[in-house]
């Protein structure tokens, strides 16, 4: 059946290559057809335009995987961005012209550029700042889990109602939120963001007042290997001191979770932004296992198993019996939840740690980040592009391989996969080799990052809006041809960075009465562009900004190719 398929999918693309270079008549070949756009694209496409073609609207579903899917059953991509505030409030703001701006100007930018997802950071010490600062007796003693009395309703909804605003504006021009718990280093108590400072356990080692430099020129995740930073996250991850702080952690992602339960533009929630949980590894004859990290996710009452399905991933006595995944799923049962693998796991070749899998737990996607070793630690900027694209490359492949390592009984062929940060750089050629790259590989991604928001964790050159407001080169770069909706399973997808020409094969599901939808880079189809399609038919209007096409209710598979300029004259 796979070889017959593939077979049919390269008859299917030398039917639709053949139609675009051929005299003969188009109808002549099987059910292709061609239409012609008479009108010119203007720049970028409005609001209205994308709200008319795309019907990407609502909650998206995963449930028992692969593929992320619409209320109609499409598989849906997403293409965005992050945007992340980790500087006090520790959160953004719809209004204009604020250090800490995503105001409508910016989703109504996003949405021109195809952008259908924002990673909205949320910060733990901005919803339960508590109050007082690292290593209190009251929190940092060893033994059982307490109440420490930092909770604050009327705060924590205070700072839920910003975020709110953002997600609903975000929402009004069809762009989904992911919800993501951001941290980069534990705390800003060590120059980064995340845990609040009373949730800062070190065992009474210091914290140094800067940054200690292993190497120059000093980064900010010099950080990590801290011997406090360390401590702080054993404490985390052991749940050993008094404080109960993945009690806390739990508390703060309830309140997250039931605030957007019923929030169609929320695609879901990332539990913890690259977690670093080197301290409890299990080791197996194939493959090694962070236990903490999974311990965290599942708790010590759910079954976490090797991917053996024998070993048993042991948690430390003071892990809560429910995990976190569980505590956003009982407050809201509709949303994803995208867990991170190990951030301590180096992809490029190095060791990598996995999840233990979770056979009662669905509604799971793989999410992990991709980011080049030889960068500049000044600009974060890549050192050797050639030798960046192909390091990430080589990870996202890695990735989509391991996705399916996770199968379950509920998700038999695995989680859905998103890769909700790379990039971090402004370099255009490496940005479109990249995003051209996660293309082919079906990823949906989110580009890191939006704007600089003064990121004390990152660079002035990874923002894709600069200060000036210009876009920088990675920003024109990202701007691609893709299908956002799928109306079946996506065979094959092909973009052709020379001359814009994009390539469409899917097998159609007859239950499925939406259209496939794909978003066309305006800048590649600012001009006349034709289509050619077989086993559906067209039902966008000559011009648009998106094409939609039909299903053939007699075709098993569909295929389309958007050629850029006037449609060639057949005979």
């Amino acid at each position: 059946m796979k070889l017959i398929r593939s077979a049919c999918v390269l008859i299917m693309t030398a039917v639709l290559f053949s139609a675009c270079g051929s005299s003969s008549s188009s109808q002549g070949l099987s059910d292709a057809g061609e239409q012609q756009s008479n009108s010119r694209v203007q720049g970028v496409p409005s609001l209205s335009s994308l709200q008319e073609n795309s019907y990407l609207n609502g909650a998206l579903y995963s449930k028992n995987g692969p593929f992320i899917t619409d209320r109609f059953g499409r598989v849906v991509t997403l293409h965005g961005t992050n945007a992340v505030y980790k500087l006090p409030p520790y959160t953004l703001t719809v209004k204009p012209n604020q250090p800490n701006s995503l105001a409508n100007p910016d989703a109504q930018r996003m949405s021109a550029l195809g952008f259908n997802l924002t990673r909205v950071g949320v910060i733990w010490a901005g919803i339960e700042p508590g109050k007082g600062g690292p290593n209190q007796t009251q929190v940092c003693a060893q033994g059982a889990a307490t109440n420490p009395r930092m909770w604050n309703q009327k705060v924590a909804n205070a700072y839920l109602d910003q975020v709110e605003q953002v997600v609903n504006e975000l929402g009004r021009h069809h762009i989904y939120s992911l919800i993501d718990m951001h941290q980069d280093v534990w705390s800003s108590v060590f120059g980064g963001e995340g845990a609040p400072a009373w949730a800062t356990c070190t065992n009474g080692l210091p914290i140094p007042a800067t940054v200690q430099c292993k190497t120059a020129p000093c980064r900010w995740s010099d950080a990590y290997g801290e011997p406090s930073e360390i401590a702080a996250w054993n404490n985390f991850w052991d749940n050993s001191v008094v404080g109960g702080l993945q009690q806390e952690y739990q508390k703060s992602w309830a309140a997250v979770a039931k605030r957007f339960a019923n929030n169609p533009w929320v695609v879901g929630y990332d539990p913890i932004n690259e977690p670093s949980a080197m301290n409890n590894v299990v080791v197996t004859p194939q493959y090694d296992y962070t236990a903490s990290l999974s311990c965290l996710y599942g708790g010590r009452n759910t079954k976490l198993v090797a991917f053996n399905n024998k070993t048993k991933i042991p948690c430390p006595i003071g892990v809560p019996n429910i995990g976190l995944i569980q505590t956003i799923q009982s407050n809201d049962p509709k949303h994803l939840v995208m867990p991170e693998v190990d951030n301590a796991a180096n992809p490029n070749g190095g060791k990598t740690l996995y999840l233990a899998t979770t056979p009662t737990l669905s509604g799971l996607v793989y999410n992990f980040h991709v980011y080049c070793p030889y960068r500049s630690g000044v600009t974060g900027n890549a050192k050797n592009q050639e030798l960046c694209s192909s390091k990430e490359t080589t990870s996202m492949v890695n990735n989509v391989n391991r996705r399916a390592l996770y199968a379950s009984t509920l998700q038999p062929f695995g989680p859905a996969i998103i890769m909700s940060e790379f990039g971090a750089t402004s370099n255009e050629k490496l940005s479109s080799l990249l995003a051209l790259d996660a293309g082919s590989l079906g990823l949906s991604w989110a580009w890191w990052s939006w704007r600089y928001y003064s990121d004390p964790t990152g660079s002035s050159a990874e923002a894709l809006v600069q200060a000036d407001d210009q876009l920088s080169p990675a920003g024109t770069a990202l701007t691609q041809t893709y299908a956002m909706a799928v109306a079946g399973i996506p065979v094959d997808s092909q973009s052709d960075p020379l001359n814009g020409q994009f390539t469409l094969v899917w097998q159609t599901n007859p239950d499925i009465t939406a259209p496939t939808t794909i978003f066309l880079d305006p800048m590649t189809f600012q001009y006349p562009y034709c289509t050619y399609v077989t086993g559906g038919t067209i039902t966008s209007k000559p011009g648009a900004a998106m094409v939609t096409v039909q299903n053939s209710s007699k075709s098993e598979l569909a295929g389309i190719r958007i050629v850029p300029g006037k449609c060639v004259k057949l005979k």
